[in-house]
């Protein structure tokens, strides 16, 4: 692979959409701000209870375009068996060694949808046994950080991103996938084709947008603790004399 296919930041996602949802906004504002994101679909969700694989791959380089990723690749594990074979998490160390991202971005490993939760573990795995010479091919390499987005199951964040100025684009790339998120577009009902999932997501951008003083926020979790050059808020101006700091929950 070029050395242009290398990316600072590449995004796991169990099935097309849901890397969307959980870190969607993140991805967005890393590549405004000049930074070169990838999304890995581990499958093509071709089990789906709706819509088809043909619509399902439209939809996804839809939401490519709208994300202005530099790169989407399929993965082609089985959609419902992720993990089940050794191989997969070769396939996943294959692709981190060849892109030789910064940061990883996978599913928190609590869900109520099991492949969201084998793909956590997969993409666990898959970081560390990157940087071992004596799995898979290719030269090593393991990123600096692995954060875990939010899909459906709740957790207290090891931080939030203020996603406020792109929510609406947030929005639009949700849009693009309307055989998942719009109960019109035929097939069963599931929860996250209930008009109430569309308010659901929004309530808990709302909710953790305030816990940072935002309007929007995503939430993520890491497994230990995330290093900084200086102390939170140095980089932030100073309110006036007489004003108050945004509320958030820690001011």
């Amino acid at each position: 692979m070029s050395e242009s296919q290398e990316v600072d930041i590449l995004a796991f996602s169990p099935h097309p959409d849901d890397a969307e949802l959980g870190c969607g906004g993140s991805l967005i504002l890393a590549a405004e701000n000049g930074l070169r994101v990838a999304i890995a679909d581990v499958t093509d969700g071709e089990r789906s209870s709706r819509g088809t694989p043909e619509g399902r791959a439209r939809e996804k380089a839809a939401a490519a375009e709208l994300l202005r990723l530099c790169h989407r690749f399929s993965l082609g594990l089985p959609d419902t068996e992720i993990g089940m074979q050794p191989e997969h998490r070769l396939a996943l160390i294959d692709i981190i060694r060849q892109t030789r991202p910064r940061i990883v971005l996978a599913p928190y490993w609590r869900d109520r949808h099991p492949d969201h939760e084998a793909t956590a573990r997969l993409v666990h795995q898959a970081a560390f046994y990157a940087g071992v010479a004596a799995m898979g091919k290719g030269t090593v390499h393991r990123p600096q950080s692995l954060f875990h987005y939010m899909i459906h199951y709740p957790f207290s964040p090891a931080f939030v991103v203020d996603i406020s100025s792109v929510w609406d684009r947030k929005l639009r790339v949700l849009e693009a996938y309307a055989s998942q998120f719009q109960r019109g577009e035929g097939g069963p009902h599931t929860a996250i084709s209930q008009p109430g999932f569309a308010r659901f997501v929004e309530a808990r951008a709302i909710c953790f947008g305030a816990m940072i003083g935002a309007s929007y926020g995503e939430p993520f979790s890491a497994s230990g603790p995330v290093g900084l050059q200086q102390l939170p808020g140095l980089d932030t101006p100073a309110p006036p004399p007489g004003a108050l700091p945004p509320f958030s929950m820690f001011t």
